[in-house]
């Protein structure tokens, strides 16, 4: 990521949101952590912003966690929210400035990582991902969100980014994200699409004007409605969620 990025997102720091939003998309991200990372262990957040994910990991399921992000002003504020502080049980996140495609964590040093909202951004996505099973150790577990190659929303999002001076955004496909996930010596033990419905608010008004929303993203509801039509097609969703195991243990 090159320095508008880091200005971005240091700017944008200090309002960035800190918590696990109700909807399904940001329920399922947590969820994937709760299921494959087992308690107690040591982890990395790549691309972990202001620890949104990183702290829940720490005194829920009392990890080691590293959070890697490039933005020196994102790892700021993990350190004054509310939870970041140690106690007798938990010990708090520890902060890395770094790029997810040169990580500075030593090869198969932790039990598991994920990387959420991140990976989309990198024209080189695939450097980042390798550095991501690099640091994992034979068996762990390495959770991905891909951007998929299918999305109206891309086409805001790509001009969005460009104005800001960021390269573009960079969809995979899910047959690459298999080759790839083959060729890194993983297998791939879980994949979730999302996001076929929510594409439909990125139309004109569709957003503003009607109640698509409440009714493709209905709180409390695991997987809502987007989520079970996305399983249906995934091919076409915007997003999907991969959970990989490291051979060789």
């Amino acid at each position: 990521m090159n320095t508008n990025e880091k200005r971005h997102f240091n700017s944008c720091a200090a309002n960035y949101e800190t918590e696990i939003g109700e909807e399904y998309p940001q329920w399922l991200k947590w969820h994937l952590i709760e299921k494959h990372v087992p308690a107690g262990r040591r982890v990395a957040d790549i691309g972990g912003a202001n620890g949104r994910h990183a702290i829940d990991a720490a005194r829920k399921l009392s990890c080691e966690v590293i959070c890697v992000d490039l933005s020196e002003g994102m790892l700021q504020q993990l350190k004054t929210r509310a939870g970041f502080s140690e106690d007798r049980n938990t010990k708090s996140p520890f902060p890395v400035v770094a790029k997810a495609q040169e990580i500075p964590i030593s090869d198969s040093s932790v039990d598991a990582a994920w990387c959420y909202a991140t990976l989309l951004l990198m024209p080189d996505q695939k450097t980042a991902i390798s550095e991501i099973v690099r640091i994992v150790r034979p068996g762990g577990i390495i959770i991905l969100d891909i951007g998929n190659i299918w999305n109206l929303g891309w086409v805001y999002w790509r001009r969005f980014y460009k104005k800001l001076g960021f390269p573009g955004i960079f969809p995979l496909s899910l047959r690459r994200s298999r080759k790839l996930a083959s060729a890194l010596g993983c297998e791939i033990i879980e994949n979730t699409p999302t996001g076929l419905l929510s594409q439909l608010l990125y139309l004109p008004l569709v957003d503003k004007r009607t109640n698509l929303r409440e009714k493709i993203h209905a709180h409390g509801r695991y997987p809502d409605l987007d989520g079970r039509w996305s399983s249906k097609v995934p091919f076409l969703a915007n997003r999907y969620y991969l959970v990989l195991r490291k051979k060789g243990d």
